[in-house]
């Protein structure tokens, strides 16, 4: 069984109304505060280790990473959606003068040399632009993947940089864009002021190591981690992976290529927005059930103030009779059979339950594809204002008391902390040889939680075919 379990989250934001140092990466919600104007729609933001969206839920994504010139059509992308992914990965080849070449072979650019043109376009940017507008306008989110030639390794941050300034400038108005992924090794603090310099809204991802895999890869941005590159294509990595990934409440983009033998593995339903903070997640492939439990506030602090949306990607490849859904807490608004399970949380909720399994044959309609825009009808789940700058940390103490009340745990504050910490450090420093044995010393963590001694849970959490 995959299990995923998160206590409470760490401390927010530290000043959501102030301009972050030249060096440091804007935290969470406070890109919003120090942009000029409004943040395109669907830009996904940080709170702590969680990644957001302008509603304030938490979101985990799923989708495939697609290499530099490979063709991304409309078609496709319907298909990703119906196996329920809700987000793509797409690559760009940079040069090393910080240039997009793109690939000579695409009949929009045909007779192009394989370099920028004289007019200083880029047409590998132009060639991008088609494909994150094909993938967005089938209501997926998108990462940009820049990928430096052996030349521009060499060449280093000032290639980089001049890179991230030229694909920040394209296509910092894009809606649904998660953000930039450098595909290098983490270079000068300087990187985080290129994208800046012309987009105060998105996200710079980095490279590094997974922590639970030394041959697998991750992209992170300060806290918020998502799985990128998974060593292998073969049945047991991508099922160890992908349990992995859901045991440590990480998003992932899937590098290698989509059959009906990987799907199976990562073709699974799961949370894709949360209308509040995650304290438990859990699917097991043999039963095809998943179970959901979260507080029903901001992970950014302040309060939703209104009908909060939380959105279950339900893919038919895994209920072909249909699913049955129980919920406490929530009502669900989807119709019967959506692709996209719907669920506003009740008045007064403390917190919310859900419960998927699979429907007798002939007893629930078929899971239907989702459709483009937002699948979930209703009021949007937005926050309150955030909090001012001397409030930050009083809003994120808030969330965190209301998970340790829902979870029947102490206060996350004082000796709370140093537990989670603790557990923290455990849960990455697992083998991870099998979701068994990811569950029961997880299980174990729960027991240590219920015995007072369980705190914040630290955890962290794209890369492409081969």
């Amino acid at each position: 069984m995959t299990v995923t379990t998160v206590a409470a989250m760490a401390g927010v934001v530290s000043a959501l109304g102030a301009q972050p140092a030249r060096g440091a990466e804007p935290t969470g919600l406070a890109l919003t505060a120090i942009a000029a104007g409004g943040p395109p729609a669907g830009t996904v933001l940080r709170a702590g280790r969680f990644i957001v969206d302008l509603e304030g839920r938490v979101l985990f994504l799923h989708g495939p990473s697609v290499p530099p010139g490979a063709v991304v059509d409309t078609a496709t992308v319907g298909q990703w959606a119906a196996e329920g992914f809700n987000a793509v990965s797409i690559g760009v080849r940079m040069d090393a003068d910080g240039t997009f070449a793109g690939s000579s072979g695409s009949s929009s650019h045909a007779g192009m040399p394989a370099r920028a043109a004289a007019d200083g376009s880029d047409p590998g940017l132009e060639q991008l632009a088609t494909a994150v507008d094909t993938v967005v306008a089938q209501g997926l989110r998108v990462m940009i993947q820049i990928v430096p030639t052996a030349a521009a390794m060499r060449a280093g941050d000032e290639a980089f940089a001049a890179g991230l300034r030229r694909v920040a400038g394209r296509f910092h108005d894009v809606a649904g864009l998660v953000g930039f992924e450098l595909a290098a090794p983490a270079g000068s603090p300087a990187l985080n002021g290129a994208v800046r310099d012309t987009d105060a809204h998105h996200l710079l991802w980095r490279q590094g190591i997974a922590p639970f895999d030394a041959a697998a890869s991750v992209v992170t941005n300060d806290e918020a981690t998502l799985l990128a590159g998974w060593a292998a294509g073969d049945p047991a990595t991508v099922l160890r992976l992908v349990s992995a990934a859901d045991a440590t409440q990480l998003g992932w983009f899937f590098d290698r290529p989509l059959n009906d033998t990987t799907l199976g593995a990562v073709a699974r339903p799961y949370p894709a927005a949360v209308a509040g903070v995650p304290v438990g997640f859990t699917y097991s492939p043999s039963g095809r059930l998943l179970t959901l439990s979260y507080v029903p506030v901001p992970a950014g602090g302040g309060a939703f103030s209104g009908g909060a949306a939380t959105q279950i990607r339900v893919p038919r490849r895994v209920y072909p009779d249909g699913y049955v859904v129980r919920a406490s807490g929530a009502t669900v608004v989807s119709a019967p059979g959506a692709g996209v399970l719907c669920l506003v949380t009740d008045a007064r909720a403390a917190r919310v339950d859900v419960r998927v399994e699979p429907a007798a044959a002939g007893r629930e309609p078929p899971v239907a594809a989702p459709t483009a825009g937002d699948p979930c009808p209703g009021a949007a789940a937005r926050p309150t204002a955030p909090p001012a700058a001397g409030q930050a940390v009083d809003g994120a103490m808030r969330t965190d008391r209301a998970v340790a009340r829902a979870t029947g745990r102490a206060g996350g504050t004082g000796d709370g902390q140093a537990g989670g910490g603790a557990n923290g450090m455990l849960l990455w420093a697992l083998p991870l040889a099998g979701a068994v044995g990811m569950a029961s010393v997880l299980g174990g963590l729960r027991w240590r939680m219920r015995r007072g001694r369980g705190g914040r849970a630290a955890v962290a959490g794209s890369r492409r075919f081969p």
